[in-house]
């Protein structure tokens, strides 16, 4: 792959996550709302601390951190989707411990587990998004 392709890659993923942060604090309950914020806190904080410099480590302990809320949501509201995001984040804590218990993982690997991780959890949530609009009951003479 070469290297634009991979800047190709680089900004539908930053957009994919905009567009699904954002609809899910446009159009989230306030469950959607507190795992869109995490994510928002978590992955934006964290952009802007690597631009100032911050070790990639700090993605690895972000991640653990950040796994206890939704472990939390999901096992108070076990909602299929919030389930699935903490399944999702827990996979993306696992990749982080087996690349620092094995160095002989590729870079190019780590990052597309990394990356897959995050889009599925993107995915939970815009499916639970989805399923507040679905539940929420329209207004009254309001056109489709």
């Amino acid at each position: 792959m070469t290297q634009e392709l991979y800047q190709i890659l680089f900004a539908a993923e930053w957009i994919v996550w905009a567009g699904a942060v954002g609809f899910a604090l446009w159009r989230g309950d306030t469950i959607v709302r507190l795992v869109a914020l995490l994510q928002l806190a978590a992955t934006g904080g964290l952009a802007i601390a690597f631009k100032l410099g911050a070790p990639m480590a700090l993605w690895a302990w972000v991640d653990a951190i950040g796994f206890l809320p939704l472990l939390l949501l999901a096992l108070r509201q076990p909602r299929r989707w919030l389930v699935g995001a903490a399944a999702f984040q827990l996979a993306t804590v696992a990749t982080h411990v087996a690349r620092t218990l094995d160095g002989r993982i590729e870079s190019t690997a780590y990052a597309t587990a990394l990356n897959t991780w995050w889009m599925l959890e993107l995915a939970a949530l815009v499916w639970g998004t989805g399923e507040v609009v679905r539940r929420r009951p329209t207004a009254v003479g309001a056109t489709a």
